[in-house]
């Protein structure tokens, strides 16, 4: 990692022998719906094509902005993401014309200083030791190929304290991987690490493996529906990275969600490195949730797919509520994970039949929302009953998008 601030007079040069930096307008990318269309023509009729499948695209869609016409990355030669900047809000931070060099120059050292500037880093404080954060990850073709990243500042705990985050992984089929490294580590890469066997490096085995891995500490195969922990004692606040990453053996391509409950307890511990994989004991593998006296409350973390405009796509939960003969008022708790897609959510009776395209006919739906935003359905019922559920897309992101939800279901008793 480099150290020291860089001039506007050498920081060209720096950037152009160590980093990528680039400004990125969405609309080539296809995220402008009424451009996707002429875009598409004109790359036919010039012969030209954008590989989405490329280590930098995927590295550029996963910083991509909501609503940002252009987004300016720091990227490493390795593709990792080191920051970020909506051109939008960059504008909005220039008080005048002739800062405009000046917040490029800062933006463009905290993201060669490791700050992951426009990141949506968790930052713990002793005012706020933790913070949650969901999320998804892939299963790649190659080990080290795709990692979910999110970074972790704990700068404000000088003298040190413990480090615990707490795992749960949704109920589809990818298994996760969790590594714990410092910002200044890079992320795993298919390039196997010299002195290493290939074969080593690609099946996760043996010690040279880990030795190159160069992981504090990590949680290794979290089965759906499960639960893992990392622990990791520090002697000086500092930055680190979580990366987490589908493991092979869940099936190539293989999506899942997963929740982290980051938090800092300051001061020492006795051990310094704990990982444990545990089951949950909410562990949901069919979405069949049934509510009672003895159980009023459940939470369920999975995916939606976004369907294209008009359509639905709905990734169904059940929902029993046939326990409270008297009725009672069921309350969904929605909050919708850091991925681009937002989230539509509607609540159905249980003979209804879900539709596949239009405006559903739903009890009661919130519509509409947004990455890492909340929102709450709340229906009263007179009789317990079975409910139906469809999380999906919304109309306004790319067909095929994927996003993390996460719901806290709850009956109250009238």
């Amino acid at each position: 990692m480099r150290t020291g601030v860089l001039s506007k007079g050498n920081i060209i040069d720096y950037l152009n022998e160590n980093y990528i930096n680039t400004w990125v307008e969405n609309a080539e990318l296809g995220r402008t719906g009424s451009l996707q269309d002429p875009i598409a023509k004109r790359r036919k009729r010039e012969g030209t094509i954008f590989n989405t499948s490329h280590a930098l695209a995927r590295t550029i869609m996963k910083g991509w902005v909501k609503g940002s016409p252009v987004d300016c990355f720091v990227i490493s030669h390795d593709f990792e993401l080191m920051g970020s900047v909506d051109f939008n809000e960059f504008l909005d931070n220039m008080q005048k014309p002739e800062d405009e060099p000046i917040a490029y120059l800062q933006f463009l050292n905290d993201s060669l200083e490791g700050k992951r500037p426009g990141l949506g880093d968790i930052i713990l404080t002793s005012e706020q030791p933790s913070q949650e954060v969901i999320g998804t990850y892939v299963t790649p073709k190659m080990a080290h190929e795709n990692y979910t990243v999110i970074g972790i500042d704990t700068i404000a705990y000088n003298e040190g304290g413990t480090l615990t985050i707490d795992i749960k992984v949704g109920r589809d089929d990818a298994i996760g991987l969790f590594y714990l490294l410092d910002v200044e580590k890079k992320i795993p890469t298919e390039k196997v690490p010299e002195g290493v066997d290939p074969g080593d490096w690609h099946n996760q085995e043996s010690d040279e493996y880990e030795k190159a891995l160069g992981a504090l500490a990590k949680s290794w195969g979290i089965f759906p529906g499960k639960t893992g922990k990392i622990t990791h004692t520090f002697d000086k606040g500092q930055r680190f990275k979580l990366c987490a990453t589908g493991d092979q053996w869940g099936g190539v391509g293989g999506i899942n969600a997963f929740h982290a409950k980051v938090t800092v307890e300051e001061g020492q511990m006795e051990s310094s490195e704990k990982n444990e994989t545990e089951v949950s004991k909410n562990t949901i593998k069919e979405l069949h949730i049934v509510l009672n006296k003895e159980n009023q409350t459940q939470q369920v973390l999975d995916i939606f797919r976004t369907p294209g405009r008009g359509f639905q796509d709905y990734n169904v939960i059940n929902i029993d509520t046939t326990a409270f003969k008297g009725g009672g008022v069921l309350t969904i708790e929605i909050e919708v994970g850091g991925a681009e897609p937002a989230g539509s959510f509607d609540l159905f009776d249980e003979d209804d039949e879900l539709p596949i395209e239009g405006i559903p006919d739903a009890l009661v739906s919130a519509w509409g929302v947004l990455p890492c935003q909340t929102d709450k359905i709340t229906h009263e019922f007179d009789t317990g009953k079975v409910f139906k559920l469809g999380a999906t897309g919304d109309w306004f992101s790319e067909k095929g998008n994927i996003n993390a939800f996460q719901l806290k279901i709850s009956v109250e008793e009238k």
